[in-house]
């Protein structure tokens, strides 16, 4: 089997990406073949197919210092609402390379759906796995000033105009909102074959947008587990991984931390303060709040040192305001042997059952977020009990062959 995986980076940025490079490698121990289809950039790893990827859609390829030109101002439209380029490149490598499907992960706003419309008219099967909301939300996460919002889910977009979605910028929501208007009137969505999700909640939205239940096909990610051996113990910290992004909810697990001051626990945060103004306002809260000895940012961590870091935690906090779609953070720590407390929302609330693999909290409830922190405290054996629990479901439900085995059935069609 042959197979083109679609992705609008070719190196590991986010979620998509990891996922992207743990797929590949597992197809290749299946003996699938997988040819790599991005965009042009020097972070990509080595490829040969490289010369088939589309053009960037303006010189600096980090987009905030993007220079005003007309060159540029082309190329941002052309990548956010009908990439011809990607779509006659795409074009030009099904027929030099004949596979069975093209897997995208993620186009909009690079290679954008004219990829899908390109495969389709080469005779191909179009599966896309789907990890957020850019179908049906300007901003793709169902958030309008930190507060869930599905204003944009059956066609009005009068709220993200007023509030300007995108980036906070007018023109820049105008011609997000032209090209979802755009999508829908042309139905390009509808010849996709088949849609992966990741859970059922993000699955239902699919069908609440419009798309047909028997296209979907809900389909967890996985992880390898067997190479990971699992730990019991615990260091007593409490740990939050990834990105302190708004819409992760960092800030609700650093005001938790105001109502453990008595305790020798701290909340141990991967990454850095920066001088950027969202990460000030954090840093700001924990002078605020004198919490500067109870929580600690350990700076960007991976491969072993996150690995020990996740090890030697009590358990891992996800306490996000948006709809998350199923975030590695928690089946990495269930495959640690961790439980994980997070906020009752979206797939969290699906993929974390409450007093078994963890706990959850009502959304930006800090101090129910303390309570639920505060059992590990003063029951040392929970961590372990709820962390063999959590183990077990890693093992049955996300494992690497059963992963695979969907995903290639799906893609077969």
């Amino acid at each position: 089997m042959k197979i083109i995986i679609a992705n609008y980076r070719y190196f590991i940025a986010g979620g998509p990406e990891k996922y992207m490079f743990k797929f590949m490698s597992a197809a290749q121990k299946m003996g699938i073949e997988i040819i790599p289809f991005s965009v042009d950039n020097p972070q990509n790893e080595k490829t040969s197919y490289s010369r088939y990827f589309a053009k960037p859609r303006a010189d600096a390829l980090m987009y905030s210092d993007t220079k005003h030109s007309l060159k540029n101002l082309i190329g941002m439209v052309r990548a956010t609402v009908w990439n011809y380029d990607a779509a006659h490149r795409l074009r030009k490598l099904i027929r030099d390379t004949k596979p069975d499907a093209v897997y995208i992960l993620h186009e909009v706003n690079h290679l954008s759906p004219s990829i899908i419309r390109a495969a389709k008219k080469e005779g191909v099967r179009v599966v896309h796995r789907i990890s957020d909301f850019f179908m049906f939300c300007a901003k793709y996460d169902f958030l309008c000033e930190n507060e869930i919002c599905e204003a944009c889910i059956h066609g009005d977009y009068t709220k993200a105009i007023r509030h300007r979605c995108v980036k906070g910028s007018k023109m820049g929501t105008y011609l997000r909102i032209f090209a979802m208007k755009l999508y829908n009137k042309i139905h390009i969505f509808d010849e996709v074959d088949q849609y992966i999700t990741t859970c059922e909640f993000s699955r239902n939205k699919l069908i609440e947008g419009g798309i047909a239940p028997e296209k979907i096909t809900c389909v967890p990610t996985f992880i390898d587990s067997v190479s990971i051996q699992p730990c019991y113990e615990n260091d007593k910290y409490f740990l939050f991984l990834g990105r302190m992004a708004h819409q992760k909810g960092v800030m609700y697990a650093i005001e938790a931390m105001k109502y453990l001051k008595e305790s020798e626990y701290v909340l141990k945060i991967t990454g850095t303060i920066s001088d950027s103004s969202e990460d000030q306002v954090i840093w700001n809260a924990i002078v605020e709040n004198g919490l500067e000895e109870k929580v600690v940012f350990t700076g960007f961590k991976h491969g072993q040192e996150l690995a020990h870091l996740i090890d030697r935690s009590t358990c891992v906090v996800c306490p996000a305001i948006w709809y998350e779609n199923m975030p590695n953070t928690v089946i990495e720590a269930y495959a640690h042997g961790k439980p994980v407390v997070a906020s009752k929302i979206g797939s969290l609330a699906e993929i974390i059952v409450d007093n078994e693999t963890g706990m959850l909290f009502e959304p930006k409830n800090s101090a129910q977020l303390a309570e639920k922190l505060r059992k590990f405290i003063l029951d040392e054996g929970l961590s372990q009990e709820l962390g063999k629990k959590a183990r077990k479901k890693c093992e049955q439900d996300y494992a690497e062959q059963k992963h695979m085995n969907q995903v290639r059935k799906v893609l077969e069609g």
